[in-house]
């Protein structure tokens, strides 16, 4: 680490050397071409040309004076127009007749009105661009800057592999409520210069995943059609869901899983990739590595925790949940094995009398993250499912702008949410579609609002008597199951 830390501090005073070194050449280089332009100026004013332009002011200003002179000579008393009329035309030339100056005076109103024709004509007329409804957050001071707004521009695609979704119903995550006090603002603000719906820092669109319909597609989207019934999650840095329309990539999206209405299928998507993530790639279990494991999901009745309790029931593990008491019911209804109510005595001495396990998943944060690691089994871990702070997020001047030419090169590189296409990518929601269509996975569904009750639905989801997804409903449609099999 101290080898490390040398290298970088060495690395840090030769770019400070350069940028030294790079300043005062700058200075001298703009010192010779000021004396250079200086020099070819005063030439240029000493030139031939010059001279004439300078005798013609000489002349131009001579004729003003002549000018001022003959109108001081007019007396005040002369506002006789017929008077007036006969000092003008001395002053003009004995060739201007009455009759031409009724000419002129025409030609120059009919003039002036054709120019103001023409140039009405001319005046380009701002396009109407359709406006949408969104929750959106307005500033980085936390949950006080989510507001919803009716004036967002709809989304247009611009590249030939978009389509355009009509969304039905998206979900609550708290990582937006992280988003509102800046989470991924160094990030997101880099990533939005490549895409053209997004202009300036603000509004944020939040929201993590959805479901609707598409309603339009690029010449090259070949394998969804317009009126699919799709859902997908996109990660934080990504503009988000929570909007009446979307454009998203053909690759980033899955078809809908059959039977199930709108409002709970989008219960899935975000929550459903997580936990897969943390049971697959982090943990890394499956149907077949995951039998008689002891496994503990701290705070079952999250979204996330609700299908990791299912996926490892499912692949057959025996399930411990810790949850709320208003979450037991639900909690037991999913599989679980064995149910810790945290309202009800010490959690701590709860799970000390029980068996050590496998695989503890963490839902609740950091704050956690200590007390599950005493309750493994040597050689069992801990995973966490929450978002973790972001390095970049803090980021001075001098690291943010050497961090925003390595996203950039990155971006040259690959598309940026291919760098999460294992972990919430069409494959995994294919999975999750799977298992709900023949009733293995049971989506979880607490409450359903309206985009302007948007505010409540995060006070809800953020509280302790959430269970489950919190549901905002953008606009009714689509098949809705007879059995919708919500808990």
């Amino acid at each position: 680490m101290d080898e490390v830390l040398f290298h970088v501090t060495q690395s840090l005073e030769a770019l400070q050397v350069h940028l030294h070194s790079g300043a005062q050449y700058g200075h001298h280089l703009l010192h010779n071409y000021s004396e250079q332009v200086h020099t070819y100026a005063v030439e240029i004013w000493s030139g031939p040309r010059c001279a004439q332009i300078q005798e013609n002011i000489q002349h131009a200003w001579q004729w003003l004076l002549k000018c001022s002179q003959e109108l001081r000579r007019i007396s005040l008393d002369v506002l006789n127009l017929q008077q007036l009329y006969g000092q003008l035309m001395r002053f003009l030339g004995a060739e201007m007749s009455r009759t031409s100056m009724y000419f002129g005076l025409l030609g120059f109103v009919l003039g002036g009105v054709v120019g103001v024709a023409v140039g009405l004509s001319w005046q380009k007329k701002q396009p109407h661009v359709p406006q949408m409804k969104a929750v959106v957050c307005n500033s980085y001071r936390g949950s006080d800057a989510l507001i919803v707004i009716e004036d967002v521009p709809v989304p247009v695609i611009t590249v030939l592999d978009e389509v355009l979704v009509q969304v039905k119903a998206a979900s609550v995550d708290l990582v937006d409520l992280k988003i509102c006090s800046g989470y991924g603002r160094v990030l997101r603000k880099q990533l939005s210069r490549y895409n053209n719906n997004v202009v300036g820092e603000f509004p944020v669109v939040l929201g993590r995943d959805c479901a609707g319909i598409i309603v339009d597609i690029g010449q090259k989207v070949n394998k969804f059609e317009i009126g699919d019934e799709v859902w997908f999650a996109v990660p934080y840095w990504m503009p988000g869901t929570m909007a009446e329309y979307v454009v998203v990539k053909e690759r980033h999206i899955a078809r809908k899983p059959k039977g199930i209405g709108f409002e709970i299928a989008t219960s899935i998507p975000y929550a459903g990739t997580v936990a897969w993530d943390a049971l697959v790639n982090q943990a890394h279990l499956d149907s077949v590595k995951t039998c008689d494991k002891r496994i503990l999901v701290h705070m079952g009745c999250s979204p996330v925790g609700c299908i990791l309790i299912q996926l490892a029931r499912l692949w057959g593990a025996h399930v411990t949940a810790v949850t709320t008491l208003r979450g037991t019911p639900v909690i037991q209804a999913l599989g679980a094995h064995d149910v810790v109510v945290c309202e009800k005595a010490d959690i701590q001495n709860q799970l000390a009398s029980r068996e050590g396990f496998d695989v503890i998943f963490n839902t609740e944060g950091s704050v956690a993250y200590q007390p599950c690691l005493k309750f493994c089994k040597p050689g069992g871990f801990v995973v966490s499912t929450e978002t973790s702070e972001l390095a970049s997020d803090s980021y001075g001047f001098l690291f943010r702008s050497i961090y925003a030419f390595w996203i950039r090169i990155r971006c040259l590189i690959q598309d940026p949410f291919l760098w999460e296409a294992e972990k919430m990518g069409p494959a995994v929601l294919d999975q999750l579609a799977q298992l709900l269509e023949d009733g293995s996975l049971q989506p979880v569904v607490d409450k359903m609002f309206a985009p302007q009750d948007a505010e409540l639905a995060f006070q809800h989801a953020d509280s302790s008597e959430a269970i489950g997804k919190t549901i905002i409903r953008f606009s009714a449609g689509g098949q809705e199951s007879h059995n919708p099999r919500s808990i």
